[in-house]
């Protein structure tokens, strides 16, 4: 795929295509899109051939055509079938984020949720890419400016979500994470595919001191809690929480989920995916496993 002439490297790419240095590197390592060189150093190295091919895929994705579906076509591989265009293949966060434009971080996000219901979106695309958008933060490419304002937006539209489901009749169930974790967008996925199988879900964030547990604990009457223990947080804190809930009377079962929840006693971990974890605390529910 490499041209014989030209030696760009990455950042100079990413200028002469307008596209990030980090959707670049996706670009191959997910597609295929271009091979480029190595130097003495181990740095990319594109040639002219690179570079244009590179300006055809980003013309493509910008005019709506999945990234996988755009790769292929380079090659004059025909359309994909429509249920291998099935979820959120092709929709830029990092994109979104870096435009700093609200109007196409909502449409980006309104799409994928669109094309598939959050217990599909939520590990197969959203997770990965606020972990591409993080990605770009450490490697400059994006600002905490645009970090902040995709985590707004993913904020939005996933407690709009939770807002418009009607809470159901299991539980009540806590969830949020402990004091000193702030990146709660993986628990508000969970707590939003939790609420959509039928669960009073008490939704109380990132941040939560152990006093303002027992407060939710003592109005709510929960059957049970899910403490988010992701790799942002203290396990020191997330262990007082978990200890705090279970001398609580009448008891309550105890869920751990994130990074660092193997770490935490006493308490069930759950499965990694979002929507399994929250399949799996539903149906704990209706069988009358928790108290």
């Amino acid at each position: 795929m490499n041209g014989s002439s030209g030696a760009y490297t990455v950042k100079q790419v990413a200028a002469l295509t307008g596209v990030l240095e980090t959707t670049l590197r996706a670009w191959e390592r997910r597609y295929g899109v271009v091979s480029p060189t190595r130097s003495a150093g181990g740095y990319r190295l594109y040639s002219d051939a690179d570079v244009a091919r590179l300006r055809s895929m980003a013309a493509l994705v910008a005019g709506g055509v999945p990234a996988s579906v755009a790769a292929r076509s380079l090659d004059g591989a025909p359309a994909a079938a429509p249920e291998e265009n099935a979820g959120a293949v092709g929709l830029d966060l990092v994109s979104a984020a870096a435009s700093l434009d609200p109007a196409r971080l909502d449409a980006v996000l309104a799409e994928a949720l669109d094309r598939s219901p959050i217990e599909a979106l939520a590990d197969a695309w959203l997770l990965p890419e606020l972990a591409r958008v993080g990605e770009a933060w450490a490697s400059k490419d994006l600002t905490v400016a645009h970090e902040h304002f995709a985590s707004a937006g993913v904020t939005h539209s996933l407690g709009r979500m939770f807002s418009e489901t009607a809470p159901g009749t299991l539980g009540p169930v806590l969830v949020g994470l402990p004091e000193k974790a702030h990146h709660d967008l993986g628990l508000l996925a969970f707590a939003t595919c939790l609420r959509r199988q039928g669960v009073d879900v008490a939704y109380l964030g990132a941040d939560v001191p152990v006093a303002d547990w027992e407060a939710a604990a003592a109005r709510h009457h929960p059957r049970a809690a899910v403490v988010g223990v992701p790799q942002c947080a203290r396990v020191d804190r997330a262990q007082d929480v978990v200890d705090r809930i279970n001398g609580l009377t009448p008891p309550v079962a105890v869920f751990v989920g994130g990074g660092l929840a193997g770490r935490i006693r006493r308490a069930e971990q759950l499965p990694a995916a979002v929507a399994e974890a929250a399949s799996h605390v539903a149906t704990t529910l209706r069988a009358g496993r928790a108290p």
